[in-house]
Formats: structure tokens, C-alpha cells, sequence
């Protein structure tokens, strides 16, 4: 009997597969050009989104510096000086302006949401973006369910740690998900995925084994991460970044193609 969900966030629960990929692209070129690349240096959004999908992973940060670095890997010059920290500060503004348009719920998000509380299921989401990012990602793609909460990303008032805590407060009361913990890259620094680490936190926050949950994610290094923990039951879902193949070859025991298979498999 499976206990509780250990899900992915990202390309998994939340279609923000666009948004990473506009957010990151507008981010390289806003920054490389204020660095002082040439204009026939800068890439197109076609070549950086060819490289960005083969190096996306990790935190935002890691994926950014990654794919910097891959596209000017035969004109290092380019990256003489680079700081990837600065380069990561203009992420956060560029996606808040461009996340009303590129969020969307995945198919069956609320309803999935639903029946694991109506099952009993405890839920855990393990991320690499900030507390920010899931407030405003969640918060968009549910804001019919989680009213004046889909701008509470916006709220200068209280600071990321609250707004999250207050989040998880409101899906779980519209939801009636009995445990719900969400563990983000402020509990795990940069021990991402597929470092078991995200994967322990929620086990523990939940009160469970690794032979009692299930991992769900969209994404190699979720399949990874579920395997390094000792979680013997990973769950591959192929509407987000990687196919079935590449999941299964990752340690997915079971793969499936939308939300509403979900529930009825566990």
C-alpha cells in the first residue's frame, strides 16, 4: 500500500516547460549582451533551446551556467569574467513577467490534487526551484482553486519562507491532503537532484519509509534521486521533459502519459 507521494514539481504537476525555457533564454541573452557579447554572437531561441534541453537539471543556477558555458565552448573568450550568480539575479524578474502567460496547470492537476486527499495519501513535492518560484508557479496554475493565494508571489510584504508556509496551508485545506510537505533548494543548498537528499527530507517530513511512498517525476534525475534514496516505486511521466525510455532507463519501474493515471495506479 502506497502511503504517500513523493512528486516533481516542474514539467511534472505544473506545466512551466515554456516558461524555463523563455525565462532561461531571455535571462542568457538579456545578461550576455549587458557583458558585451556581439550581437552575431548571441544565440537564437531555437539553438539555446537545442542545448538547454539537453543540459536542463539541477537548480535553475546550475542549468544557466551549464548551458553559458556549452555555447561558447569554441569561444571561451565570451566567458572570460562571467559571475553566474549575477547572471542567475536576472532570472527571477524575467520569469514573474513572463509566468501569467507560460504557466499552466497539467491536465487533471486539481482533480489528481483531489483524489489524493480523498484517498488519505500524504504528498510530498520535491523541488530545485526556490520557495518563490513553487509559490508562484502552484499559485498560478491553481488560482482557480487557490484564489487571491495565485498572487501571493507578488506580496513584498512577507518573505519567501512565509508565503510558502501559508501556501501549503491553503492547498491543503482546499485539497484535504492529510500530510503535506514541500521541500525546496533552501532545504537542500546544492545537493539537487539526483541526490537523495530532497528525496530523505520528504520521506521524513511525512513519517515514512522508502518502501511506503512512491516517487512521480517528469525527469531523469527524479527517477536518480528516487534510486539513491531507496525508493522502490518510480512512477516516469512523459507529458514534461523526457520520454519513456530515457525515464525507464533512469530507474522508472512504471511510466505513465497524464495526471489522471495517477491515482487509479497507486
Amino acid at each position: 500500500m502506497i502511503e504517500g507521494i513523493i512528486s516533481d514539481a516542474d514539467g511534472t504537476l505544473v506545466d512551466t516547460v515554456s516558461l524555463i525555457r523563455r525565462g532561461q533564454y531571455e535571462t542568457a541573452i538579456t545578461f550576455l549582451t549587458n557583458h558585451g557579447v556581439p550581437q552575431n554572437d548571441i544565440p537564437t531561441y531555437d539553438n539555446y533551446e537545442v542545448l538547454l534541453n539537453k543540459l536542463v537539471g539541477g537548480s535553475a543556477r546550475q542549468t544557466l551556467e551549464r548551458t553559458v558555458k556549452a555555447l561558447y565552448e569554441d569561444k571561451a573568450h565570451h566567458l572570460e569574467g562571467i559571475d553566474y550568480d549575477e547572471l542567475n539575479g536576472f532570472l527571477d524578474p524575467i520569469q514573474d513577467r513572463l509566468a501569467p502567460e507560460h504557466v499552466k496547470p497539467f491536465p487533471g492537476l486539481a482533480s489528481t490534487l483531489s483524489k489524493v486527499g480523498d484517498a488519505g495519501i500524504k504528498l510530498a513535492i520535491f523541488s530545485s526551484g526556490t520557495p518563490h518560484h513553487i509559490v508562484r508557479n502552484f499559485g498560478i496554475a491553481l488560482a482557480d482553486q487557490v484564489g487571491d493565494y495565485a498572487a501571493l508571489y507578488q506580496d513584498k510584504s512577507q518573505d519567501d519562507q512565509t508565503k510558502l508556509f501559508n501556501f501549503v496551508q491553503q492547498l491543503q485545506d482546499v485539497f484535504h491532503i492529510p500530510t503535506l510537505t514541500i521541500v525546496t533548494s533552501d532545504d537542500i543548498g546544492e545537493r539537487t537532484k539526483p541526490d537523495p537528499l530532497s528525496v530523505s527530507i520528504a520521506l521524513e517530513r511525512l513519517g515514512l519509509t522508502a518502501a511506503s511512498a512512491a516517487i512521480l517525476g517528469d525527469h531523469a534525475y527524479d527517477m536518480q534521486a528516487g534510486v539513491n534514496a531507496g525508493v522502490e516505486r518510480r512512477i516516469g511521466i512523459t507529458h514534461g521533459f523526457d520520454n519513456e525510455d530515457v525515464l525507464r532507463e533512469a530507474g522508472a519501474t512504471e511510466v505513465i502519459k497524464s495526471l489522471a493515471e495517477l491515482v487509479p495506479l497507486i
